[in-house]
């Protein structure tokens, strides 16, 4: 099968590409020729060595690197072929990936790891290409999965943000797959491996990616065995989960952190929690407040019915709430990288502090809302938070201007 994933960031080079990865399935990585701002921020490594590094790699290798106290480990995710594309030449450079692959004939799944569906433009073009081969059965079927929590690929064919019209070929031969991921990517930067400069990105040891499993997606489930893909009917739901219990948790642990630092940017979280008993018992406390907001809406709303049937939703939510207070102390990640859109408002970004909250809302008001309704009084700890957010706002402490 043939994989051809758009965006050459951390997360997708750190998760995307190497978990699709299996016996029969190439991987073609494509990516802006000039990148944007980040909102998650910067790496050390200049996006345009990034792709200079990607695509004149001999081996066509780079590297991902998992920091430990048990020492790095380092492993070599290899790639088929590396793209560069401008304004007007994907549908080019998808032809000249469809030219060189001898697998897309099995089928071809689009991935994205791209934060705003304005992004998603030449993506939707890329699979006009494509769907046209299809119709004229050139190649085999097509899926498209958007990798990134907030989107969906479902949704794209109908959000006004994408600014392309979807065309009939399209909706009739692509399959849209709802996914869940879940890695923190820590950082990019430049390497070697043998004489060879590569580029290595940084991520903790824990890796998830779950596509929805339907009938529609037997066959992708079936072309991606061997890879480290979980299929699930179950993704929706669990996709929610995440934003709640591990989102929101990290904003408001990482929110605690940076007011007790005075806005130490370059503070680690994990550093933060470990220094003192009390703090870990803070996160604690807010990781089981959090549980128990989520597990009332689980019990109470009438679309999570099927994940409470078929999942104990008490044992998932303690066994998640306890690997994922693992991960955040064992995570080398720094608070300017998870604040990193907590930034001041500025004359381009006026609006900078109502994304921040209303995103920070998204993902903590309703586990705090029913947590209140069935105790019968708020989440100390979460509150504790919350406040510390008001403060941070009202100082003019941000993650840019600390």
């Amino acid at each position: 099968m043939l994989h051809i994933h758009f965006g050459a960031g951390r997360l997708g080079l750190g998760l995307i590409v190497p978990f699709f990865q299996a016996a029969r399935t190439e991987s073609f990585i494509v990516n802006r020729a000039v990148s944007g701002a980040k909102p998650t921020g910067s790496t050390a490594l200049d996006p345009q060595r990034r792709n200079v590094l990607l695509g004149s790699n001999p081996d066509g290798l780079y590297i991902v690197r998992q920091p430990s106290d048990r020492g790095d480990q380092r492993h070599a995710v290899r790639y088929n072929g590396f793209h560069t594309y401008g304004e007007d030449d994907i549908e080019s450079v998808i032809r000249s990936v469809i030219g060189s692959s001898l697998r897309h004939q099995d089928g071809t799944v689009v991935t994205a790891s791209l934060l705003a569906a304005a992004n998603y433009r030449p993506v939707l073009r890329a699979l006009q290409v494509l769907a046209r081969m299809r119709a004229d059965g050139s190649t085999g079927p097509i899926f498209l999965v958007a990798c990134e929590n907030t989107l969906s690929a479902p949704e794209l064919f109908s959000d006004p943000e994408c600014g392309e019209p979807v065309s009939r070929d399209v909706r009739r031969h692509v399959t849209c797959v709802h996914a869940l991921v879940d890695r923190v990517c820590i950082g990019l930067e430049e390497g070697r491996e043998g004489p060879h400069p590569v580029a290595v990105v940084s991520t903790e040891e824990y890796g998830s990616l779950k596509l929805e499993l339907n009938p529609e997606t037997e066959r992708l489930a079936s072309q991606l065995k061997g890879s480290r893909i979980e299929f699930t009917p179950h993704v929706a739901v669990e996709k929610q989960l995440k934003s709640w219990l591990l989102n929101g948790s990290h904003w408001l642990l990482a929110l605690e952190a940076f007011e007790a630092s005075q806005g130490n940017r370059d503070l680690r979280l994990s550093q933060f929690l470990m220094e003192k008993p009390v703090r870990l018992r803070f996160a604690e406390k807010v990781l089981a407040e959090m549980s128990a907001g989520i597990l009332a809406i689980l019990r109470t709303k009438p679309e999570y019915a099927g994940f409470v049937r078929d999942v104990d939703p008490e044992e998932y939510l303690r066994g998640s709430a306890k690997a994922i207070l693992g991960r955040f102390l064992s995570s080398d990640d720094p608070l300017s990288r998870i604040l990193a859109r907590f930034q001041a408002p500025t004359s381009d970004k006026p609006a900078s502090i109502q994304a921040f909250t209303k995103r920070f809302g998204d993902r903590v008001d309703d586990p705090i809302a029913a947590y209140s309704e069935t105790k019968g009084v708020p989440p100390r700890a979460a509150m504790r938070s919350m406040n510390s957010l008001a403060r941070l706002i009202a100082s003019g402490t941000f993650i840019d201007a600390a």
